[in-house]
């Protein structure tokens, strides 16, 4: 079922030849506060018609949309110059960019895993699309703006080529962003702001299901000098 906030976003494909696309997105992945350092691996991924990232921009059908870009631009000075809609392709299949201009308020990653990888994760071989990297500049939370980008793209995983059945996606588990021992670590003074609810919650609220963990999925640097194992939880949801 579509959110009731899917008009309020728009999605346009983010190019990997462009020098311009590139830098907003580290830009973006900075202000995330994860995974910046791997740009240049999505690059590469994307020459191969591997996982895909889109940007997301506010539709024109959001009251005060001018204002709420300037906040965003206000919050993220360096994101001020707008970018064009340049993409010929998407997963190595042609398109026809429009040449728009626009001004990303985020972005969220596409990808279709090995069928071996699905499987060990008790998924179908075929018919799961992944979520990755879905981030919402932090100036415009609370608007519904994250549950839109999240309909989109689950619209869009369900059309040719991915021709999704299941949704899938991991995420920092709850845990972390709520029992102060872990959390403190990761969040506040000098780092990423701690969030209002967690990761798992907020997912579980668009219907994503837990169903599976991972402790010490991968090792992250909230600050120099100290290293944090993260635990992850896998969700997914069945949107055919």
């Amino acid at each position: 079922m579509s959110s009731k906030h899917a008009s309020k976003i728009e999605l346009i494909p983010w190019d990997h030849t462009s020098p311009e696309h590139v830098q907003r997105m580290y830009d973006q992945r900075v202000a995330c506060g994860w995974r910046a350092d791997e740009v240049p691996l999505w690059v590469e991924a994307a020459k191969k018609g591997g996982k895909i990232f889109y940007w997301a921009l506010l539709s024109d059908v959001v009251p005060d949309r001018e204002k709420l870009i300037e906040k965003h631009i206000e919050a993220y000075p360096k994101e001020a110059t707008r970018l064009r809609d340049t993409a010929a392709e998407i997963r190595l299949v042609p398109r026809q960019p429009t040449n728009a201009e626009f001004i990303p308020i985020g972005h969220v990653a596409v990808d279709i895993h090995e069928p071996e990888e699905d499987m060990k994760l008790g998924l179908p071989p075929t018919g799961t699309v992944w979520i990755h990297q879905l981030y919402i500049s932090r100036a415009l939370h609370r608007g519904g703006f994250g549950a839109g980008t999240m309909s989109k793209i689950e619209t869009l995983a369900t059309q040719s080529p991915m021709n999704a059945n299941i949704m899938a996606l991991d995420t920092i588990s709850k845990e972390m962003q709520t029992v102060p021992a872990f959390r403190d670590v990761l969040y506040g003074e000098g780092r990423i702001p701690v969030p209002s609810i967690s990761n798992e919650d907020w997912y579980t609220g668009l219907g994503y299901n837990a169903f599976k963990r991972e402790k010490d999925a991968f090792v992250s640097e909230p600050k120099q000098g100290v290293s944090v194992s993260i635990d992850l939880v896998y969700m997914k949801k069945a949107i055919v």
